[in-house]
């Protein structure tokens, strides 16, 4: 896989979804819409995995992880009472990624969502992919940054809330009606409570 440096930012006022988001949250369970659509599908995880891939990419240094989890609470962010959102731990340097294909508009196109971290801190890249296939393509970073953490310990919380993310990308090479695939990365050095929470996986237009 060849990581370049992300070729151009553009600004786009309004973000959608092609999902949940606008629907009142729901338990897990089957169903949802048909994947690799226009954009972005079960952007708010109310229909499991759907769409979803999850891909381990480094063991690290504790067994057993990485971990893909899907929860409907955090003790720490009331709004995610009952609404379903991505974990993703990552202690001791493993690592791995969570990505979705969807199909490419021929313009100037955002993804945006919401991220907090646990305890221990994260790192996490953001990154588009075309072609798509199992180890082909290449991948544009957007970028990588720590999110914040929201615990300072099992049973404390420290003040901290998600913050949403949003990136604008085009790629001259990116064939229109192609299918282009974001992959959100993520790592850490940590041990306690090192993980990534994804909710509202949003893209636009």
């Amino acid at each position: 896989m060849k990581y370049v440096s992300v070729m151009m930012f553009l600004a786009i006022a309004s973000l959608a979804g092609c999902g949940s988001n606008s629907v009142a949250y729901a338990p897990i369970g089957g169903g949802g819409a048909a994947c690799n659509k226009t954009n972005i599908i079960n952007t708010g995880f109310n229909f499991d995995w759907t769409c979803w891939d999850r891909t381990p990419t480094k063991a690290g240094a504790i067994p057993g992880f990485p971990t893909f989890t899907l929860k409907t609470s955090d003790s720490c962010v009331p709004s995610q009472q009952g609404n379903p959102f991505a974990a993703i731990e990552t202690p001791g340097g493993s690592a791995g990624y969570l990505s979705q294909q969807f199909i490419d508009h021929g313009v100037p196109q955002s993804v945006s969502f919401r991220v907090w971290g646990g305890t221990d801190p994260v790192t996490v890249t953001v990154g588009i992919v075309f072609p798509t296939g199992l180890l082909q393509g290449t991948e544009t970073i957007l970028d990588t940054f720590t999110p914040p953490t929201v615990r300072s310990s099992p049973t404390t919380c420290n003040g901290g809330a998600p913050v949403t993310k949003t990136y604008s990308f085009s790629r001259s090479d990116f064939n229109v009606g192609s299918l282009i695939e974001l992959r959100l990365h993520v790592t850490s050095n940590g041990v306690n409570d090192a993980t990534a929470n994804f909710d509202d996986i949003t893209s636009s237009p």
